[in-house]
């Protein structure tokens, strides 16, 4: 039987990675790949902040896109949908979460407050949204057995470079001061199964630190780093970050917007 994974060991290989007191993070992780881990998501957790420390906030993504389309979103009692990770960080005491009805983050530490206030409706992963905010900051990003296409900082890069696919709104139901159900309008946000494009970018400017926590591969990188390189992947190929699958909800659609662009630009160009 394989040996349950302890608190004491996951703060050690965090540090082992390059974690340490005082930083700030946010974390996308899969339970299941760390292996059996005592305590299961809540020892994750715990292991997280011993690293991050007492001056150090640790961040989740508690996404809800799908639920708050059906249900009216309310920040104190809505469940994260992006992993038993993000849940048991939402539910603790000390966790504040932003107000976003389908792109919230919740966080832990002397940061949390001043990262996850005034989360506009139309920067759910955009310019000054509380991911863009920790990367200004110099906080870093760490994957826990998940790959690019789980890190929706990269989202962020996409709206800063304002590529002709990041429009539109979708319209989903928050709960008012009263109790009743309010319908609001949300920035989308697209598909990131294509973002994996960007590994091997980030490896040849050497920005992944790579290791083990329990027995997951992990990486982490600096969060401004990582915005610069997909930001810059992106101007010179918009395209870039767009997945391969013909039956995406979402790139197909994109592809289209980017093509009729450039042959927009493009009759502009001969007109001229």
């Amino acid at each position: 039987m394989t040996d349950h994974i302890t608190r004491a060991g996951l703060t050690m290989d965090l540090r082992a990675l390059g974690l340490k007191s005082g930083d700030e993070l946010v974390v996308h992780g899969s339970l299941s790949s760390l292996g059996r881990v005592e305590g299961g998501a809540e020892t994750v957790v715990d292991a997280l902040l011993d690293v991050a420390g007492d001056k150090g906030t640790v961040v989740a993504p508690t996404f809800t896109s799908g639920l708050a389309e059906e249900e009216p979103f309310d920040p104190e009692q809505t469940p994260s949908q992006t992993g038993a990770i993000t849940e048991a960080l939402r539910t603790r005491e000390d966790a504040v979460r932003s107000e976003h009805p389908t792109h919230s983050v919740a966080a832990i530490g002397p940061s949390a407050s001043s990262l996850t206030r005034n989360h506009a409706y139309d920067r759910s992963l955009g310019r000054n949204s509380p991911l863009h905010r920790l990367a200004k900051h110099g906080g870093q990003i760490l994957l826990l057995g998940v790959g690019h296409d789980r890190n929706s900082s990269i989202h962020v890069a996409e709206a800063l470079a304002s590529l002709p696919y990041r429009t539109g709104t979708k319209e989903v139901q928050v709960l008012g001061d009263d109790g009743t159900a309010t319908t609001v309008d949300v920035s989308r946000v697209g598909c990131g199964r294509g973002f994996p494009v960007l590994e091997p970018v980030a490896e040849r400017a050497d920005l992944l630190t790579h290791g083990n926590v329990g027995q997951a591969p992990a990486q982490l990188m600096d969060g401004e780093d990582i915005l610069r390189v997909a930001y810059e992947l992106v101007k010179k190929k918009p395209g870039a970050l767009l997945c391969d699958d013909p039956d995406c909800w979402w790139c197909p659609e994109a592809r289209a917007v980017l093509e009729a662009e450039s042959e927009k630009v493009g009759g502009e160009g001969q007109e001229s």
